[in-house]
């Protein structure tokens, strides 16, 4: 027969089995969402950051230096892959600046956001028909779409088809906003006369002078306006026509018609000849010169002295968004 001190001692052993038993239940009833509960491998991979990828290699490298450094092409060209990754290529040398690449959340197809470094404003598309203006202490919504500024600073807008300002020529008792910039400035929406008639888009090359998309959908024109005369550099029937950018300069103009981007010439109606090989490209950019073209297809980046795509450096690499700094 065991001593009453075993049993007491087999007694209390169990008793604390029960317990722990208990702890685990509760343990296990616990929703995933307390604070207690250690994050776990699923959750951690589901947020980290994305992964980046590695620059793709050049085929034919020394080769295409040569060719760039014979054409002369200079700067540093930035480019979007499918995958939204973002990378940074000298030219002439073809050497990553970047050679991981950046995640890019857009992709490069979001809103732009346009900004004046004269007065520290930006504008951007907060949906489809509101502008949201802002700085750094200020910002301001308002109907709209299509914001752009002119060279002096303006900030011009969309709105039922008709291109408008925000002026700050307003007369006694117009409502006005002020602008919060690198200074307060009081300005009040007027349209702009003398412009197309249901207008979509507009760049601006000079205080009175610019570019834009207007027409209704399915017969949508581009239209130039310069020293005060509208000239229409290309119709698109039955295919869409949106994406207006401009050249440093504002002497071409690239727009995508349809699944294709297009490179137009302000000088002359029509579109530009495109490199050989150069199949439903993408994306177009422009040196700073804008004596230099960059055209991405879907395997390739097209580099050739403007307006004459004849003698272009092919490079083997894919973009989907481009840029030229």
């Amino acid at each position: 027969m065991r001593p009453l001190s075993t049993w007491v001692v087999i007694g209390a052993l169990a008793l604390i089995g029960l317990l722990a038993a208990r702890d685990a239940l509760r343990s296990d009833e616990a929703p995933a969402s307390s604070s207690t509960s250690p994050t776990s491998p699923l959750d951690r991979r589901a947020h980290a950051p994305p992964e980046l990828t590695s620059a793709p290699a050049i085929p034919g490298r020394r080769e295409l230096v040569g060719e760039l450094t014979t054409l002369g092409a200079r700067g540093v060209l930035e480019l979007t892959d499918g995958t939204c990754v973002h990378f940074v290529l000298r030219l002439p040398s073809l050497r990553w600046a970047t050679p991981e690449g950046l995640p890019r959340n857009d992709c490069g197809f979001g809103a732009t956001r346009v900004v004046n470094e004269l007065s520290g404003v930006a504008a951007e598309q907060a949906d489809v028909d509101t502008i949201a203006v802002s700085s750094e202490i200020w910002s301001y919504e308002f109907p709209g779409f299509s914001p752009a500024f002119k060279p002096g600073g303006t900030l011009t807008f969309v709105r039922d088809g008709h291109l408008f300002e925000w002026t700050t020529a307003c007369a006694a008792g117009t409502g006005t906003v002020t602008f919060r910039g690198l200074r307060a400035i009081d300005r009040c929406p007027r349209r702009i006369r003398g412009t197309p008639r249901l207008i979509q888009e507009v760049v601006w090359t000079a205080e009175n002078d610019f570019a834009a998309i207007a027409g209704p959908q399915g017969a949508m024109s581009l239209l130039v306006k310069r020293d005060g005369r509208e000239v229409s550099l290309f119709q698109s029937v039955g295919a869409s026509l949106s994406g207006l950018e401009a050249s440093p300069g504002g002497r071409y103009f690239g727009a995508r018609v349809g699944g294709s981007v297009l490179v137009f010439d302000s000088r002359r109606p029509g579109n530009l000849a495109l490199p050989s090989g150069a199949e439903r490209p993408n994306a177009v950019a422009w040196s700073p010169d804008a004596n230099f073209t960059a055209l991405a297809s879907e395997s390739f980046v097209f580099v050739y002295r403007s307006g004459n795509p004849r003698r272009a450096v092919v490079l083997p690499l894919s973009a989907i968004h481009l840029d030229w700094r």
